[in-house]
């Protein structure tokens, strides 16, 4: 009875073209798109679409616009604009994420220098801001250490704390310092490490295991409406007269979506490993164990959820928004890390948090990381496969 509620699960689904497509083609499809995003959306991939007019044109200000035309995270686009009225209008009407105009020199002393940059933003785009506040920091420290230094003498010569010869003199120290190409001390303040591990895209690997999580679950899902199916098609009091009765049935339909699931998560990281240079070659056993569980999990629960449901309505709800509510909040979809403090604890309540952290423990760090997720993914297979044969069973009774 097993082996049939399998092959009768599996011709179903080669009938139904359209089902087969949905179930191992637009998994890899979906993943594609949403790794395309998200890859070049956070970290150092983030392009923002920077205007810069230099409306100084003195030496300083050159050498910034050099240094932030060298940076590679930057979108740079010279505006040809006679003032900052124009930079603003550019701004306004989208054509540039955010604009930086230099007014002045930014040398200390220097003509406009108390606040030599204006930074115009949009408040639709206002993550451009902080980044590109952040990149002309780095590039006044990278490329411009001694104008930065400079300014700050000039705060301390206005304190009276130094005369003119000591500022003088530390002008020329800076001077000579950077005809020398050598970087000033605080340029080398920061090491930056990374725990990548350096043998593929770890950035894509996470979505990976976010996007088969959510899939499994909702292919899962559609798998086991045909209990609901059956039962109100009245195909289940005759199923229920076989040998082992409904419970043998549930039981079938939970190995072949467990077989399914390991076959779409292949399928996905395939694609993250062609398009994106995933490696799983390292932890293969791990991600083997992981994608079990996961399908494993996404199984148990799609069968525990169509068993409770007494109509086939109540079935698809719990497949659409049921599916699409913890897979937000379980990060399948943003980041958890993204979410506010306590959005993120409730993560841990979902099965996609687990699954996520699941396939990150084992690809990072190997199978011993892995085992409290594989746990709460191994109880919630066990629950969930367990509460839907105890009702088809009760309810024959």
């Amino acid at each position: 009875m097993i082996a049939a509620a399998m092959r009768v699960m599996w011709l179903s689904l080669l009938r139904d073209r359209a089902a087969l497509v949905m179930a191992f083609v637009l998994p890899t499809v979906i993943f594609a798109i949403f790794a395309a995003i998200f890859s070049g959306a956070i970290g150092d991939r983030i392009r923002i679409h920077l205007g810069l007019a230099d409306l100084a044109r003195t030496a300083t200000t050159q050498r910034l616009v050099t240094a932030l035309q060298a940076e590679p995270s930057l979108r740079v686009e010279r505006l040809d604009v006679p003032d900052a009225e124009a930079a603003f209008r550019a701004v306004r009407r989208g054509e540039v994420d955010v604009a930086l105009v230099l007014r002045g020199d930014l040398a200390a002393g220097g003509k406009g220098a108390d606040q030599p940059v204006l930074l115009i933003e949009s408040p639709s785009r206002a993550l451009a801001t902080p980044i590109a506040l952040g990149q002309l920091q780095r590039a006044l420290n990278d490329a411009l250490p001694d104008v930065v230094l400079a300014r700050i003498v000039a705060d301390v010569e206005r304190s009276g704390k130094i005369g003119p010869d000591e500022r003088a003199f530390l002008d020329e120290a800076f001077a000579e310092q950077r005809a020398k190409k050598e970087p000033f001390s605080f340029a080398r303040l920061v090491e930056t490490r990374t725990t990548a591990s350096g043998q593929g895209n770890d950035r894509v690997s996470y979505y990976a295991g976010a996007i088969t999580a959510v899939f499994l679950l909702f292919a899962a899902m559609q798998g086991a409406l045909s209990l609901v199916d059956e039962r109100e098609g009245g195909l289940a009091d005759r199923l229920a007269a076989g040998p082992g009765g409904l419970p043998v049935i549930v039981i079938g339909k939970f190995l072949f979506l467990l077989g399914q699931g390991v076959v779409q998560a292949g399928l996905i990281f395939s694609a993250a490993a062609l398009l994106h240079g995933v490696d799983i070659t390292g932890h293969w056993v791990g991600w083997l164990v992981t994608s079990g569980l996961v399908s494993a999990m996404a199984a148990g629960l799609a069968l525990a959820a169509c068993a409770l449901s007494a109509t086939r309505q109540q079935a698809h709800l719990a497949a659409t928004f049921g599916v699409l509510l913890l897979s937000a909040v379980g990060g399948s979809m943003v980041p958890r890390f993204l979410m506010p403090p306590w959005l993120q604890q409730a993560g841990w309540l979902t099965p996609n948090a687990w699954a996520i952290e699941a396939y990150q423990a084992a690809l990072s760090e190997g199978a011993a990381a892995a085992l409290p997720a594989w746990g709460v993914l191994a109880f919630l297979t066990v629950a969930g496969l367990g509460l839907a044969v105890g009702i088809v069973g009760r309810r024959r009774g």
